[in-house]
C-alpha cells in the first residue's frame, strides 16, 4: 500500500506538470502569434492580448479588471494603456500586507509587415504570471495577491507608474516582477532586490535548485559587473522601479541579457518550454513561502 500511495503521489506530480507545461505553452504561442501582432501600446481601444490576459484570469474563478490610462508620447502626442489587474483575496482572519506580482504583456508591436513577437520579453513573464495565478488561487492565503500585467512599460514604465501610484505602501509587502524569464542552456536566473527586501528574498535560494539556479543580487551595480552589462541600469530597467520610487520593496525576476531581445527572432520556438515550467513552479514556491501561513 505504501508503495502504491507513493506511486500515486508521483503520478499525480507528473500529470499536474504536464498540465501546467500545456498551459503555459498555449498562452505563450497565443501571445506571440501574428494575431496579436507584437503586442503594442497606444491606442485607445483595448487590444486582443491585454482581452486575452483577463480571460486567462477570469476563467479562473479570479477577479480582474481593466485599468486604463493615458500618458505622453513622442511630441506631446496623447497615448493611451490598458493594465489588466486581477486579486487573489486573503483568505484568513488576519491578513498580512500584500504581495504584487508584475509582468509587462506590451512589446514592440509591428513594423510594416512584420511584428515582433516578444516571446521571452516578455510574453514569457505573463504566461508565468498567469501560471501562478492558477496554482496560488487553491492554497490558504494569509496575504493578497495582487496581479497586474503592465502596458506601456517599452514606452517608459507607464502602466506599472500608474498602478504603483494607487497603491498604499503600508499595505504593500512586496512587488515581485517578472520580466524575460526563458532561460538558456546556463538555466540561471538572475534577481535584483531591494535591500529593504531582505526579510521576504531570504526564501528564494530555499525555493530553486541545480535544474534552475538563481543568483540574487543587492545592488544594481554589482548585477552589473556579475552579467558585464555597464550600460545597463538594473534599477531602472524594468515595472519594479515604479514600485521602488513609491516606496515598496521589490524582487526582480530575469535571464539578465538575451542575443534575441528587440529583435523578429525572439519567437515562441526559442523557448523551451520545460524549462520555463520549472521556472514557474519554483517562482511558485518563493510565493508560497511569503503567502501560505507556516504550520503552527
Amino acid at each position: 500500500m505504501q508503495l502504491l500511495g507513493i506511486s500515486l503521489l508521483w503520478l499525480s506530480s507528473v500529470i499536474s506538470i504536464t498540465q501546467a507545461a500545456s498551459k503555459i505553452e498555449v498562452d505563450l504561442k497565443t501571445l506571440t502569434s501574428e494575431a496579436h501582432a507584437g503586442r503594442g501600446s497606444g491606442n485607445a481601444d483595448i487590444n486582443k492580448s491585454a482581452h486575452y490576459i483577463h480571460s486567462r484570469f477570469a476563467e479562473n474563478g479570479i477577479d480582474v479588471y481593466y485599468q486604463s490610462f493615458r500618458f505622453r508620447q513622442g511630441l506631446g502626442k496623447l497615448a493611451y494603456g490598458h493594465n489588466v489587474v486581477a486579486t487573489l483575496p486573503c483568505n484568513m482572519l488576519s491578513c498580512e500586507p500584500a504581495l504584487v506580482i508584475s509582468a509587462h504583456y506590451d512589446h514592440l508591436g509591428s513594423r510594416g509587415t512584420r511584428y515582433y513577437p516578444g516571446a521571452n520579453d516578455n510574453a514569457s513573464g505573463v504566461v508565468v504570471m498567469l501560471d501562478l495565478a492558477r496554482q496560488l488561487k487553491t492554497q490558504i492565503r494569509h496575504r493578497d495577491i495582487l496581479f497586474v500585467a503592465t502596458d506601456a512599460e517599452e514606452k517608459g514604465l507607464y502602466g506599472a507608474h500608474f498602478f504603483a501610484a494607487t497603491l498604499d505602501p503600508e499595505r504593500v509587502a512586496l512587488n515581485i516582477n517578472l520580466d524575460m524569464l526563458a532561460v538558456n542552456r546556463r538555466n540561471r536566473l538572475y534577481v535584483l532586490a531591494s535591500k529593504q527586501a531582505s526579510a521576504y528574498t531570504k526564501e528564494i535560494a530555499q525555493a530553486f535548485n541545480q535544474e534552475i539556479r538563481v543568483q540574487v543580487f543587492t545592488s544594481t551595480a554589482r548585477m552589473s559587473r556579475r552579467l558585464d552589462t555597464p550600460r545597463v541600469d538594473w534599477l531602472r530597467a524594468s515595472d519594479h522601479y515604479a514600485f521602488h520610487k513609491v516606496g515598496i520593496p521589490f524582487a526582480y525576476f530575469g535571464v539578465g541579457t538575451d542575443p534575441l531581445h528587440h529583435t523578429h527572432k525572439d519567437q515562441f520556438d526559442k523557448v523551451d518550454i520545460p524549462k520555463l515550467t520549472q521556472v514557474s513552479a519554483h517562482i511558485n514556491a518563493f510565493i508560497s513561502a511569503l503567502s501560505v501561513p507556516a504550520a503552527p
